[in-house]
This record gives structure tokens, sequence and C-alpha cells, in this order.
């Protein structure tokens, strides 16, 4: 699916208004973006390590302490970005 970023943490990587193509299919890895549901709200982090079913999440510009940990079965999908060229 397609989808377009509302707020984003993760400057300057993406930015508010960024299309982002999420793939649900494809396995979260370290370094990678994905989309997860913590707390009853959709998030656009990046996998900082995986160990087991845990999986601790990051913002690009956040500070540590909003750093997460989600299970699993949290993640929606892995986020793949557009060049910079389809910005609004």
């Amino acid at each position: 699916m397609i989808y377009k970023v509302k707020r984003s943490t993760m400057n300057p990587k993406l930015i508010s208004g960024d299309r982002i193509l999420v793939l649900n299919f494809m396995r979260p890895k370290e370094g990678k973006l994905v989309v997860v549901k913590h707390n009853e709200v959709f998030k656009i982090k990046r996998v900082k390590k995986i160990e087991g079913d845990i999986i601790y999440l990051k913002g690009d510009n956040e500070h540590p302490n909003k750093d997460v940990s989600i299970i699993k079965k949290d993640v929606i999908g892995r986020v793949f970005t557009f060049p910079k060229f389809f910005r609004p």
C-alpha cells in the first residue's frame, strides 16, 4: 500500500507529505524503516535491534528516551521510500 506521511521524526529521510510504500510481507531487518502500531497509534520507526520476538525501534531525530520496543506482531510492514523528486 502507498501512504502519505503526516508527521515525521525521521527527518531528513522522511518529511511530512512524503509518500511511502509499505509491504507487509517483508520481514523487519535491523537498520530498516517499518510501520508499527504502538499504543494504538501508527508510527514509522527504524529497527534498532531484533531479539527473538522483541523489536527495538528508534526515530532518526528523537531523544533516546523515546525509543520503543514492540513484539513482531505489531509490525504493519517494511517501508520503502520514493526518490526525492516525488516530494510535493
